[in-house]
């Protein structure tokens, strides 16, 4: 490929709209373009990277025995209903209708529609195991997208579904396809770790997420420096730390306390550290009202307590529930309070201050289960410094990106859609079902995020859009082009995928662009180096230039590219 007909620029200044240092680079190295906020176009450089993303996910897919098919992006609604999910994903799905009125959803994912397909298909426990995935358009109505193909609107993803008999063989599934991902990201470059995650409005009980740690990762993911347990916030956990025992002395008693509605006031008014009071969270959770109960350090977690409620989203109380359940905004507490309430685990049996429902007014001595009772879950976030659940040592907070998600989803979707199969003993059981997404965007993105110097993109040869730089310096000058184009010849003939800078630009600008665009070898032939009979080589993630002999240099470029190559075959 010749540079001069390259459709797209580089660029020497990042837009303004440029979020992260990825961002920025991608835009740069003409990667893709903005067409409207959260809608890409790929370029033919970053098309290039797509679809080599794509052939190694397709590659650990085919290894584990899934077929490839294509599901349209224009879905029924009918299907959506079956679930809920119609509703549940109104905030974030894309709608239209068609002339007759029909109403249809651009595929925020495809779970009904393959689980519709699986039940029409597979009549007999014979038919199982079986997965089958795709790569389609996926519409999402983000929002805040951000940081370039990190949130978008509209992706291609890899979605797969495993369509098993029971739990044991979905359980297999499962792990099949957990380690495909492995393979899949080790082989993109990308050191992503799999965590414990939420399944969201997914369904079903059990996910992992594959998270690549970096620092402009908008996900939060709970380690522990002492074991393996390693979890998304929104499904972390803490174990309690031991407290000293603390009397619960004399009946909560009453204090005044005017215009201190947050625990910040109190701690400055009353000396006292946050733990030592409760905040009470008066919640709308569908047709009722809940208050959430917990230490005055401690932040509720929305997830968790979706999951919990049941519900596909949780509001602040209005002025009509404050009412109902007998509390007074910014004095709300839990002792006589008229709502479901939940004690959040970390709220431990000794006294505390709490609001008094009572306009400027809190109670002091507040024990929880001797003065008020409630259900215990755990509801908070967990923070730095928490104990692991699982062995007990120190937790710590990070920052990732979530490049791809799996999900054991069993009978969710086959109860509510009825679809099953006649099994070995002639009864009718449900299809279990497993669900397995990666974007392809988002890959890109994170390769970029995560392979960069100061100078540009440092891709990885196996997503590299192309696997040599040819530049010829000066093309004016005869004997170069000449020599250049031969070589150039030479590697193409021997495999290597070439960009061949052919532009009549100077050296420093040639040089720069090649540094941005990131291919791993970089190969000059040059007026210089000819009166030599050298021919310049050097890899982009190092410093070091070696000289070849211009009669050899086909030969070592070639060798040194499928050297590479190996290594993620």
């Amino acid at each position: 490929m010749k540079q001069s007909q390259l459709f797209g620029r580089t660029l020497r200044e990042a837009p303004a709209e440029a979020q992260t240092p990825g961002h920025q680079l991608m835009l740069r190295a003409a990667i893709a373009r903005p067409l409207a906020a959260g809608l890409y176009t790929w370029l033919p450089l970053g098309f290039r990277v797509a679809r080599k993303v794509e052939r190694i996910i397709r590659e650990e897919q085919d290894r584990i025995g899934a077929q490839e098919v294509r599901l349209p992006v224009i879905t029924p609604a009918e299907y959506w209903r079956e679930t809920g999910r119609w509703d549940t994903l109104e905030p974030v799905a894309f709608r239209t209708k068609d002339h007759g009125g029909h109403e249809y959803m651009i595929a925020y994912t495809h779970e009904e529609l393959v689980m519709h397909h699986a039940r029409n298909e597979i009549q007999s426990y014979r038919q199982m195991p079986a997965i089958v995935y795709h790569f389609q358009e996926k519409g999402r109505d983000e929002a805040r997208p951000r940081a370039g193909l990190l949130r978008v609107r509209e992706f291609v993803m890899k979605d797969a579904y495993s369509i098993d008999r029971d739990w044991e063989g979905l359980d297999r599934s499962y792990w099949a396809e957990y380690g495909a991902y492995e393979r899949t990201f080790a082989r993109m470059g990308l050191d992503a770790i799999s965590v414990e995650s939420d399944t969201g409005n997914m369904g079903g009980d059990v996910a992992h997420e594959f998270q690549v740690l970096t620092e402009v990762g908008e996900d939060r993911i709970v380690i522990c420096g002492s074991c393996d347990y390693r979890a998304n916030m929104e499904k972390a956990t803490s174990a309690a730390a031991p407290g000293a025992a603390v009397p619960a002395g004399g009946p909560p008693a009453r204090i005044e306390t005017p215009g201190l509605t947050t625990i910040e006031q109190l701690q400055a008014s009353l000396g006292r550290p946050a733990a030592a009071f409760l905040k009470t969270v008066l919640l709308r959770a569908g047709d009722g009202v809940v208050a959430v109960v917990l230490p005055g350090d401690r932040e509720a977690n929305e997830a968790k307590l979706r999951k919990l409620l049941d519900v596909p989203e949780v509001r602040f109380a209005g002025e009509a529930d404050f009412a109902a359940a007998g509390g007074v905004a910014g004095f709300v507490g839990p002792v006589g309070l008229r709502a479901r309430i939940v004690v959040d685990t970390s709220v431990e049996e000794r006294p505390y201050l709490a609001g008094a429902n009572a306009r400027d007014a809190h109670l002091d001595r507040v024990v929880p289960g001797r003065d008020f009772q409630g259900e215990r879950a755990d509801v908070h976030d967990v923070r730095d410094g928490d104990l692991c659940p699982k062995c007990g040592g120190a937790l710590r907070i990070a920052r990732g990106i979530e490049v791809g998600n799996i999900f054991k989803l069993g009978p969710y979707y086959a109860d509510k859609m009825g679809a099953t199969y006649l099994a070995e003993d002639g009864s009718r059981k449900p299809l279990m079902f497993g669900s397995y997404g990666i974007g392809v965007g988002r890959a890109v993105q994170t390769i970029i995020e995560t392979h960069r110097d100061d100078r540009g993109i440092v891709w990885p040869m196996s997503v590299a859009p192309f696997e040599a730089h040819v530049i010829a310096l000066p093309m004016k000058d005869a004997a170069v082009r000449e020599a250049a184009e031969r070589l150039v010849a030479d590697l193409e003939a021997g495999g290597v995928e070439v960009l061949y800078d052919d532009r009549g630009e100077s050296a420093g600008v040639k040089f720069a662009d090649s540094d941005l665009i990131g291919i791993p070898f970089r190969v000059t032939v040059s007026a210089r180096g000819m009166k030599a009979g050298t021919v310049e080589v050097k890899r982009r993630d190092r410093v070091e230039v070696d000289n070849v002999r211009a009669a050899d240099a086909a030969a070592r470029v070639v060798a040194l590219v499928g050297a590479e190559r190996s290594k993620t075959a």
